[in-house]
């Protein structure tokens, strides 16, 4: 029996509009996530997979995040 790759987990840090500050969430990538350029404004983006989101929802659904502009990608959790 041939076990399935896990999937890598990291932590995205950027500063999202929404909230005003920078934040960092828990993330994994699957087959629907990308990096890509806006189509109006130019600005590079990233489709992630955010896990915390994804395990407080709870619905069996991946709950699916974007960075615009710039971010910052680690191995471990920095704030």
């Amino acid at each position: 029996m041939t076990k399935s790759p896990s999937k890598a987990i990291f932590y995205i840090k950027y500063y999202a509009d929404k909230h005003q500050c920078v934040i960092e969430r828990k993330a994994t990538l699957d087959e629907n996530c990308f990096e890509g350029k806006h189509k109006k404004f130019g600005y590079p983006y990233k489709k992630y997979i955010d896990i915390w989101a994804t395990e407080e929802v709870n619905n069996g659904k991946p709950q699916y995040r974007t960075a615009s502009k710039s971010w910052e990608i680690n191995d471990v959790k920095t704030i």
